[in-house]
């Protein structure tokens, strides 16, 4: 099972009612209706956050440095600075 986190808010009483008549349509409860709203919504928004990331040009630049060793991007010292 997933690992959950309990949230609260307030919203007012127009989209109260109307969330109660689709949990009430669907009897469904209306705590299922919420999760199941704020499931789509998240999907939704990472969807397109991560078609942001992969606009970003830095993904352009990946792979273009260029080293003498042939094993670098494989040792485990590359670019961890000595504390």
């Amino acid at each position: 099972m997933s690992e959950t986190k309990v949230v609260q808010t307030e919203v007012d009483m127009e989209v109260y009612r109307t969330l109660k008549a689709v949990a009430s349509a669907e009897k469904k409860p209306l705590k299922e209706i919420i999760r199941e709203i704020l499931r789509d919504y998240a999907e939704k928004k990472k969807k397109k956050l991560l078609e942001e990331v992969e606009k970003d040009p830095i993904w352009e630049a990946v792979g273009l440095l260029e080293t003498n060793e042939e094993d670098a991007s494989e040792r485990d010292d590359w670019g961890v600075p000595e504390w």
